[in-house]
């Protein structure tokens, strides 16, 4: 269905198409936004049927948008103006969502629109809407992934600042060499020009018509192939995944864990030997995001393929976030891990030893509680971004006691004295850093090394120096740059010792990324994390 989008109190517009009459599945969306000469229902509808695109997005699972440039033209487009359009594609109003009590929009207004994933949306330019695009590409390309822009030429003087995939047809040399340098490209086949160390840098240079079968071919061929990632201030630009449907088997609503319906994406690598046993990894999903969305993000499974492991995305019961905090009035999601881990267990070669918990954001929190409130099963986790406990972004007094997984967890320790070794990654550009007294990240790291006997030092509170930016120095620091592709990341690892001496707790620091996943962010958990086995006397084994 075709909506007119009003902005209210800005006075812009625009149309959108949602591919579907479903807002939230297991897969994932992208956003083409398409930049007219002139926006309105009627041209809008003949560019949809002109370019055969309503079939087209379902098939694709593609948010179209149609931002209207106004009087002006988009010669007068501003980037702030066109900010309202990029922020507004996931819903056909602009009433601001409602928030809880921590900033966070409610679970029903995130399940009320649709989510089109920041790294996976694309501008074309018709018209003289592509001079704008090339130019939005070149100075705000952390806003998109790539750019077909033909007919479209770079201003002297204009020159992008990042690396931004394009398409470009009947330009100028200034315009080719403009993006070539950007992409820094050193290999050449044919139409396209690539970064050898980053394919995904990439200039194509062929004229086109303007027409369905061009969209397709852009589509397929580039836009399909690339998307932006937050891992530095203006994004990075890496590979897309082959589509969720025919990498995984995906169990979409599966009532056989407890009951109630479930989804999870199951991945097996291949040259498993008859009789052997794998590990498993668990990969929970940020908020509002889903199983797809998490694969593509994380890649867990394809490191699981070179290493060896099974891998497992599943799905928040409320399609959307994870009950991290063990709410009693929300949904049992710590049952639904728990039973989802042992069928894994009984249903594929899984060694229980091997069980380990990764997750991202709302689900790196979700890792935690299991891992607390079931340590027995769970060898070691390697956690990104958690803004959990407290307020994100902002202090807040806590007491461990009052958050329910953390009191389970010394209840269990009552028992036995659990341990679990932690790899924890975090952002520079992250809310909650540098870190002080009160933020989230002091609370979850104070707690992590009372729970693992490792002192617990004071992290200094807002306006106290402050000699090291993670809060609290480790015993050990080590500076590691072990990208290839993106030779500018770089991680600081504050390693702390236990009171046995055990390398158990490492609060990890990857610098100028935001609140994503980085390439090596899953890796280098994984190197810790496979080190360590849980016995079934709940020990830990460690394994060189």
């Amino acid at each position: 269905m075709l909506y007119h989008k009003i902005f209210r109190h800005a006075g812009e517009e625009m149309y959108l198409y949602y591919p579907g009459a479903e807002q939230r599945t297991p897969f994932k969306r992208s956003a083409l936004l398409i930049l007219l000469d002139q926006v309105n229902e009627e041209s809008v509808r003949k560019c949809m049927e002109d370019m055969a695109l309503e079939d087209w997005c379902r098939d694709e699972e593609v948010i179209l948008a149609f931002p209207d440039p106004g009087a002006g033209g988009w010669a007068s487009m501003t980037h702030e103006k066109f900010r309202l359009y990029y922020d507004g594609l996931s819903k056909p109003d602009d009433d601001p969502l409602p928030t809880n009590a921590v900033g966070i929009p409610t679970l029903e207004a995130m399940l009320g629109t649709w989510h089109p994933m920041h790294d996976v949306r694309y501008v074309i330019g018709l018209g003289s809407g592509a001079d704008y695009a090339l130019r939005l590409g070149a100075e705000r390309p952390e806003w998109l992934a790539g750019v077909w822009a033909p007919g479209g030429r770079l201003q002297p003087g204009t020159e992008p600042v990042a690396p931004m995939p394009v398409w470009l047809s009947e330009t100028d040399a200034y315009t080719v060499s403009s993006f070539c340098r950007a992409n820094q490209t050193d290999a050449m086949q044919g139409e396209a020009r690539w970064c050898s160390r980053n394919p995904a840098q990439r200039v194509v240079e062929a004229a086109l018509p303007v027409n369905g079968t061009s969209l397709r071919r852009v589509w397929k061929t580039l836009f399909r192939r690339v998307r932006r990632v937050n891992t530095c201030i203006h994004g990075d630009v890496t590979d897309r995944m082959e589509d969720a449907r025919n990498l995984f088997a995906c169990f979409v609503e599966d009532d056989r864990l407890d009951g109630k319906p479930h989804t999870w994406f199951v991945h097996v690598p291949r040259g498993i030997a008859c009789g052997e046993r794998v590990p498993l990894v668990v990969f929970f999903h940020g908020g509002s995001d889903n199983p797809a969305e998490a694969a593509e993000m994380s890649r867990v499974h394809e490191l699981g393929e070179r290493e060896k492991f099974i891998t497992v995305y599943p799905w928040g019961t409320n399609r959307c976030s994870w009950n991290s905090g063990m709410e009693p009035d929300q949904e049992d999601d710590d049952a639904f891990s728990v039973a989802l881990i042992r069928h894994m267990i009984r249903s594929y070669p899984v060694d229980a030893r091997r069980v380990y918990l990764t997750g991202f954001s709302n689900g790196a929190a979700q890792a935690q509680s299991v891992a607390l409130c079931h340590p027995e099963m769970i060898a070691a986790i390697f956690h990104i971004d958690s803004n959990w406990p407290g307020i994100r972004g902002k202090y807040c007094e806590l007491d461990w006691r009052d958050v329910i997984p953390f009191q389970k967890a010394m209840e269990r320790k009552r028992r036995y004295d659990f341990r679990m070794p932690v790899w924890y990654t975090y952002g520079s550009r992250e809310v909650s850093y540098p870190v002080w007294r009160g933020s989230t990240q002091q609370h979850q790291y104070d707690f992590w090394k009372m729970y693992n006997h490792v002192e617990v030092r004071p992290t200094p509170a807002m306006g106290e120096a402050q000699e090291c930016p993670c809060g609290v120095a480790g015993d050990e620091q080590e500076i590691l740059r072990p990208s290839a592709r993106y030779p500018h990341h770089w991680y600081e690892v504050q390693r702390f010792r236990d009171d046995r001496g055990e390398n158990i707790y490492n609060y990890v620091v990857m610098h100028d990324k935001g609140h994503e996943v980085a390439e090596m962010d899953v890796a280098l958990g994984w190197q810790y994390a496979r080190r360590f086995q849980r016995l079934p006397d709940g020990s830990l084994l460690r394994v060189e």
